[in-house]
């Protein structure tokens, strides 16, 4: 949708273009248009069809199962309760970008669902105005000027650059499911959430494939700007 948006807006500017004056274009490109830098662009065309088939033939299915046979309240819970486990990084990297307000933000929205919210299964911080301040390593990393290097699309984990992939062990070392032992039960509680995730968000994910005439550019596109938005923001 924001590349609509960016296409209209870029439209309604040419038509207006003897109006305007250079150092007003200059400034609406570096707001509405990135180039994405993708020099693996036919490695990351080949990965991205790989995930899409593991997707169509072995995760959707699966994910049909899953949706048929846990009721909605229950996925919800789940997924409330997952996302809860993310505050921790959510706080350390806004505290470490020095954003205070986003900091105490995530502190109070972990300690309400925590108790409240029972482990995060009730989502109680959003409804009394407590938003999630998503953070991580990678986002820090652009905080501090590390640009994100190229585009890079990962074996079913998907859209990345190289800055984020870099940063991702890090990430790993703030959430707590991987300390969960024997490795086999983390390794199965992270499956039950990535498993939960895609079915919350699967018409989304449909739906926006379908939408789309080349879904790899969207998609490429639509990651980098919203890791430049959490970076800015």
């Amino acid at each position: 949708m924001k590349n609509i948006i960016s296409i209209l807006l870029l439209v309604c500017s040419l038509q207006n273009i003897s109006y305007a004056n250079l150092n007003e274009l200059e400034e609406f490109e570096e707001e509405y248009i990135q180039v994405v830098n993708d020099p693996l662009e036919n490695y990351n065309r080949f990965m991205s069809d790989v995930n899409w088939q593991l997707y169509d033939y072995v995760f959707s299915p699966m994910l049909d199962v899953y949706n048929t046979l846990v009721p909605l309240g229950f996925r919800m819970g789940v997924y409330n309760f997952f996302n809860n486990l993310f505050s921790p990084l959510n706080i350390l990297t806004n505290l470490l970008s020095f954003r205070m307000e986003e900091t105490y933000n995530e502190v109070g929205r972990f300690a309400l669902n925590s108790t409240v919210g029972i482990f995060g299964v009730f989502d109680i911080a959003t409804s009394n105005g407590l938003y999630a301040n998503k953070s991580d390593f990678g986002v820090l990393f652009g905080r501090y000027g590390f640009g994100s290097g190229f585009y890079l699309v990962l074996p079913i984990l998907g859209p990345s650059n190289l800055r984020d992939s870099i940063a991702m062990p890090l990430d790993s070392l703030i959430y707590p499911i991987n300390y969960l032992d024997p490795f086999y039960l983390s390794v199965g509680v992270r499956a039950l959430k990535e498993i939960n995730y895609f079915v919350v968000n699967k018409p989304r994910f449909d739906e926006f494939r379908k939408d789309s005439s080349d879904s790899y550019l969207l998609i490429r596109d639509s990651y980098e700007q919203y890791r430049d938005e959490l970076i800015r923001r």
